[in-house]
């Protein structure tokens, strides 16, 4: 990777770092530009940026309909378990009264290609921040102490990934409470499922755009 293009990674990340984890309860967050598939009632899969990112959850887990934010190419969504979603989950979450939740922040990218390294994503963090880096297709990500969210009962430890799907920086990231397994390598686990059905889901979806577009 050159050092123009380094710093362009950098540069989105530490944004996305600094900012994906703030966004919640203190904003009001309405569905925009947004579909999805539900079983009883609860979302599992939500397009954002325009239908170039599909999240789709992981087993057991839902996204937070209240969460859900897709203004353009930039959006946010949230998820925690299925059996704890309810008008209040987000405040719920953050309040440390879930068993973990993750975040997912996209924004326009323009370096096509560019694969994120984990050190990548260490170098958004503050020196002696990170506590393990975790290089694994399709996402890198980090485990780090601080820059999460700093609300009664939810840890400073948490886990940071990120990488590119159709044209966007896609970041996404796990906190949980103090001594949660969640801190750990079953975190890492989630994060990993949640990265792996969206990056699928995400292609099929492009496959499908540009086959429609072929043919009109």
């Amino acid at each position: 990777m050159t050092i123009w293009t380094s710093k362009r990674v950098l540069a989105g990340l530490v944004l996305l770092v600094q900012t994906g984890c703030t966004e919640g309860p203190g904003l009001a967050f309405a569905p925009s530009e947004t579909t999805s598939k539900t079983t009883d009632d609860r979302k599992t899969e939500v397009t954002l940026a325009e239908g170039r990112v599909a999240l789709q959850a992981p087993a057991g887990f839902c996204i937070d309909p209240a969460s859900a934010s897709s203004k353009g190419r930039e959006g946010f969504a949230m998820l925690a378990r299925c059996n704890r979603l309810s008008p209040d989950t987000v405040a719920l979450a953050l309040a440390g009264q879930s068993p973990a939740v993750m975040t997912v922040s996209t924004r326009p990218w323009t370096r096509d290609g560019t694969e994120i390294s984990g050190s990548d994503i260490a170098s958004a963090y503050p020196a002696n921040a990170v506590l393990d880096t975790r290089d694994k297709p399709p996402m890198s990500m980090v485990r780090a102490k601080g820059g999460a969210p700093t609300v009664g009962g939810l840890s400073e430890t948490h886990w940071r990934g990120a990488m590119v799907i159709n044209d966007q920086l896609v970041v996404m990231g796990l906190f949980a409470p103090e001594d949660s397994r969640a801190l750990g390598t079953s975190g890492a686990n989630l994060l990993d499922q949640l990265a792996r059905r969206t990056a699928k889901a995400s292609a099929a979806r492009s496959v499908g755009t540009a086959q429609q577009a072929s043919a009109d």
